[in-house]
């Protein structure tokens, strides 16, 4: 699978839009929009921007998935 394929999954299984990961990349300086967005995760646009798009949403991915791991207990001793 592809990451492009995998960042997509992970978005799913997260809950997570398009929408959310576009504006945690311009947190982080990366400055795209949904049609950028849409033609690197098609594979259609390719270079060093569309890979720092890929690789930085990998990480924002793994750190929210952390942040979630690691709170989880929380949220659910708040809900008891």
């Amino acid at each position: 699978m592809k990451t492009r394929d995998k960042i997509r999954q992970r978005l799913e299984l997260n809950h997570l839009s398009f929408v959310w990961l576009i504006n945690q990349l311009e947190d982080r300086g990366i400055q795209t929009d949904k049609t950028e967005m849409s033609s690197v995760m098609s594979g259609t646009r390719k270079g060093k921007k569309a890979e720092a798009i890929l690789t930085e949403s990998w990480e924002v991915l793994n750190e929210y998935e952390k942040f979630q791991r690691e709170h989880s207990d929380t949220a659910y001793n708040i809900a008891k």
